[in-house]
């Protein structure tokens, strides 16, 4: 009898971490991304990251005018739908304004950066809720012409570090996601690491200092200009109220580059678990040590104090831990525990605050088109987690929006007083919502298990 699969999956994961195969090349793995990388020069990456020489004369190529327009276009081509006219900069222009003259932007950027007159305007604050918390999550907002020098520029370093980067480290990486990330930390539980370290590093982002970082990017690159222009987006400031605030520390959310510089950082902690031998998972600054017994994982908790506290980081003493699988932790939207993982609370409630929005009993719209604005939502969630436990969640999910779109209905209908739930439910069954396209997650979650069981994929009792 086929074994049955753990974790909630119905098929054996497809998506390779890269513990077992040679580094890939970066190149193949996101071709449209590194335009004015030659043959010559992707040769010459790993000799010269084995003869510990730098790299020089980078700075023409991020400011050639062919990389401002591919750098912009892959802008252009990310940003879709209504965050076209969403999330401008200081300046107010927004990815559709900039599209309108791209062309005379990009001109006049390229003669700004070969002049030496180029300097990156404050990041915009804007601050997002915390989905299970009061706390807001502030967000650094670059203007649109520095989104391009900053896309333009990772495009040049990128490749370099790429090529010493390990593969424990999985956030915002070519073919790296968190599918691969969780992939890893399931092959190392299924081994026997079942006490788990949970790292919170306090305010990441927001604490790594600038000198430090860029002397970091300074032992692969020795251009000049390039080191200039990365110190020149981290010191552009902060406008919060009209007020402009500069930081020495900080690699502001938001930002393209930003998430390259903070691997670049914690590359070094990558580097002493390696060495010690750990096991261990990082996606950006989310970490987990996997280790066979406490006392294992109390000795692995002090190596990442300490190399954090040799960064200028620290962790928080209120979410860092060690705990057991049996009693269960949260990675990267899962919360896994024993044999089971299912989508953490603060996942579910995330969902549940944006379909609450999309389903006030006050709203307009007719309710097909309500339901058509709440498929994508949920549709994305759906994809995301229904490979894992997580049939609870999804019937809870449904009922309790389709009691909310009752509630909607009866409002509409002027009906006063409390309906009985079941009354409701005679009025507006199930299946009134499905022909209006009520995206149900249960019955896609079904109907994906049963596709899969045909493909003889999923076992039969999973």
């Amino acid at each position: 009898m086929k074994p049955k699969l753990a974790w909630g999956r119905v098929e054996l994961p497809t998506t390779k971490t890269g513990l077992d195969e040679d580094p890939k090349d970066v190149f193949s793995r996101k071709q449209t991304g590194y335009p004015m990388w030659t043959e010559a020069m992707k040769a010459a990456i790993g000799p010269l990251r084995q003869a510990g020489r730098k790299w020089y004369s980078l700075y023409d190529k991020v400011i050639a005018p062919a990389n401002l327009e591919a750098a912009w276009g892959r802008i252009n081509h990310r940003v879709t739908g209504k965050k076209r006219q969403q999330g401008a900069g200081v300046d107010g222009i927004t990815v559709a304004k900039f599209a309108n003259r791209a062309e005379a932007e990009l001109q006049k950027l390229g003669e700004q950066l070969s002049t030496d007159r180029y300097k990156p305007s404050p990041v915009r604050r804007h601050y997002i809720p915390k989905p299970g918390s009061t706390k807001l999550r502030p967000l650094g907002l670059p203007t649109v012409r520095d989104r391009v020098v900053q896309e333009a520029c990772r495009s040049m370093i990128e490749p370099i570090f790429e090529a010493e980067f390990l593969a424990h480290s999985h956030g915002f990486r070519p073919e790296k996601s968190v599918e691969t990330a969780c992939v890893q930390v399931e092959q190392n539980l299924s081994e026997g690491r079942t006490w788990v370290v949970d790292l919170d590093i306090e305010k990441c982002y927001d604490s790594i200092p600038h000198e430090p970082l860029i002397d970091r990017v300074a032992r692969r690159i020795s251009d000049g200009k390039v080191l200039d222009l990365i110190r020149s987006f981290l010191q552009s400031g902060v406008m919060e109220e009209m007020n402009v605030r500069h930081e020495t520390t900080g690699t502001p959310q938001g930002g393209i580059i930003s998430p390259v510089l903070a691997n670049i950082f914690l590359h070094d902690l990558d580097v002493a678990m390696e060495a010690r031998g750990v096991a261990w998972v990082r996606y950006a600054d989310d970490v987990v040590a996997l280790c066979r017994s406490r006392e294992e994982a109390e000795q692995v908790l002090e190596l990442i104090r300490e190399v954090l506290n040799g960064l200028g980081l620290k962790l928080s003493p209120e979410k860092t831990r060690i705990v057991h699988l049996d009693e269960g932790f949260d990675y990267l939207g899962w919360h896994y525990q024993g044999q089971r993982r299912w989508p953490r609370k603060k996942s579910v409630e995330k969902l549940r605050h944006r379909l609450r929005a999309l389903t006030r009993r006050n709203r307009p719209g007719s309710l097909q088109t309500i339901c058509a604005e709440l498929a994508p939502v949920q549709r994305g969630w759906f994809n995301f987690f229904r490979q894992g436990n997580v049939r609870p969640e999804c019937q809870a999910l449904d009922g309790w929006l389709r009691r909310r779109l009752r509630s909607l209905l009866r409002r509409r209908a002027k009906r006063r007083g409390i309906s009985p739930r079941g009354r409701d439910q005679q009025r507006w069954p199930n299946s009134y919502f499905a022909q209006l396209g009520f995206f149900s997650l249960l019955d896609h979650l079904d109907d994906y298990r049963h596709m899969a069981r045909q493909l003889n994929l999923f076992p039969a009792g999973n």
